[in-house]
């Protein structure tokens, strides 16, 4: 069979490559910069793309990222290839940073809104001991926060990103 391995990767090399890639993470971003600038779309579909994935990271509904990327780039005609390479911001490195800023920015939004009720008020419960007990009061929270943070930071990466992508496809047709 064409591209396929000649010896089947192990589970535990699978995972170590989730966390560390083999080929190293230099050459692993190389290789998305070079994918993301033969995509044939314009600049703004693929900036837009990459921008949704990337929003879509702060949410906490994990294991569905790729699936609302590519909901809302159906929606709005964007590039889906670079919405499902957008999502790969919100990785095991980057979510417990993701979503502790949703959780609090959650948590302002509820008190701006009036709605104490539903947050966590016990000091002393932990994390776990919380979730367990009061998932709403940690997921609504978490849920809203995200969303808006989703919201807010699109225009910020899609900025980023249509410059990039456009240096990037100006000094490569310039050579």
């Amino acid at each position: 069979m064409l591209f396929k391995r000649r010896d089947k990767q192990k589970i535990h090399s699978r995972i170590r490559n989730i966390f560390w890639p083999s080929m190293g993470w230099k050459r692993t971003l190389n290789y998305f910069k070079h994918r993301v600038l033969r995509i044939p779309a314009t600049t703004s579909s693929i900036a837009f793309g990459l921008a949704i994935g990337c929003s879509i990271s702060f949410t906490p509904t994990l294991g569905f990222h790729i699936l609302q990327a590519l909901f809302i780039c159906f929606i709005f005609k964007w590039n889906y290839f670079a919405g499902v390479i957008g999502t790969v911001f919100g990785n095991p490195w980057t979510f417990p940073f993701i979503l502790t800023a949703s959780y609090q920015v959650g948590k302002i939004i509820f008190v701006i809104l009036g709605y104490e009720d539903f947050l966590l008020k016990e000091i002393n419960v932990s994390l776990l001991q919380g979730i367990r007990d009061y998932p709403y009061k940690i997921l609504l929270p978490t849920l809203l926060g995200g969303y808006f943070l989703a919201i807010v930071t699109l225009p910020l990466f899609y900025g980023a990103f249509y410059c990039a992508i456009n240096k990037a496809r100006y000094l490569k047709d310039k050579k």
